[in-house]
């Protein structure tokens, strides 16, 4: 009786689950202009509702960063005629940033890690399918009766399972960068720079376009059943009418807080 090892009979079983209770969004989870050391808080912990900066004496646009929070823009056609070129202009921005980063800067850092990532998972991937097609055509040898063609495939099989534990040790061994104050600082002086940029296209304070891009990604991102609140039912039709031209322009780049996914998250 021809022996087949146990280990070729293993199937890659990949199932993926979003649980969260259907809640309502008001547009406000991200915290408009907020200072380096809530930004550090909000990558460390879950994304929740934030409340409105107050005014302080250490920081001159509080009360332009309050109004903005509190009396945002409506979301009109022509609001949305604005976002579209800013956000264009904003990922310009970033590309030309993110191609010009040095390997130390925060950004490099951040991306040489999840490129790394991305790599180990691909190669996962492509080892796992190889396998379950050399498991088919052995198991179709074996069956037809052809014993004489099994050890070739057993030993591909095991030469491959051993190329996965080496990758697996590699991949597992991959560390999230450590970013510093000063990382910090730069990723969110760059981000302040991209948005100075996009509004001046749109012809309006980098405040308010902030306010109003958090406010439309947050609406265009919106996970099926969340029920949208901050919102009046003619700045819905406006951004439904227009969600299939943004949210192309978002990518993976923005989450459903209506922000720029930071670096480090």
């Amino acid at each position: 009786m021809i022996r087949v090892p146990r280990w070729c009979f293993l199937s890659l079983a990949v199932a993926a689950a979003l649980s969260s209770a259907p809640a309502t969004s008001s547009a406000q989870f991200g915290g408009l202009k907020k200072k380096l050391k809530d930004k550090v808080l909000a990558d460390s912990q879950p994304a929740a509702a934030a409340p409105a900066t107050t005014a302080s004496a250490g920081d001159p646009d509080a009360k332009a960063r309050k109004d903005a929070w509190e009396h945002p823009v409506p979301i009109t056609s022509a609001a949305i005629d604005g976002f579209v070129k800013a956000i264009k202009v904003e990922n310009a921005e970033r590309a030309k940033y993110v191609a010009a980063a040095s390997p130390t800067s925060a950004i490099g850092k951040w991306n040489a890690y999840h490129a790394a990532k991305a790599k180990c998972a691909s190669d996962q991937l492509l080892e796992d399918s190889a396998s379950a097609r050399l498991q088919q055509k052995m198991m179709a040898e074996a069956s037809a009766g052809k014993a004489d063609n099994i050890q070739a495939y057993t030993d591909t099989l095991t030469k491959m399972s051993q190329t996965s534990q080496a990758r697996s040790q590699r991949c597992n061994a991959l560390a999230r960068p450590q970013l510093t104050d000063a990382d910090w600082q730069e990723a969110r002086a760059q981000e302040n720079k991209e948005e100075a940029a996009a509004a001046a296209v749109a012809g309006i304070n980098p405040l308010v376009y902030a306010r109003l891009k958090e406010r439309v990604i947050a609406y265009a991102l919106m996970p099926a059943g969340w029920k949208p609140s901050g919102y009046s039912p003619d700045e819905l039709r406006v951004i439904d009418a227009r969600k299939t031209e943004i949210t192309p322009l978002l990518g993976k780049d923005f989450n459903s807080s209506g922000q720029r996914n930071s670096v480090g998250s």
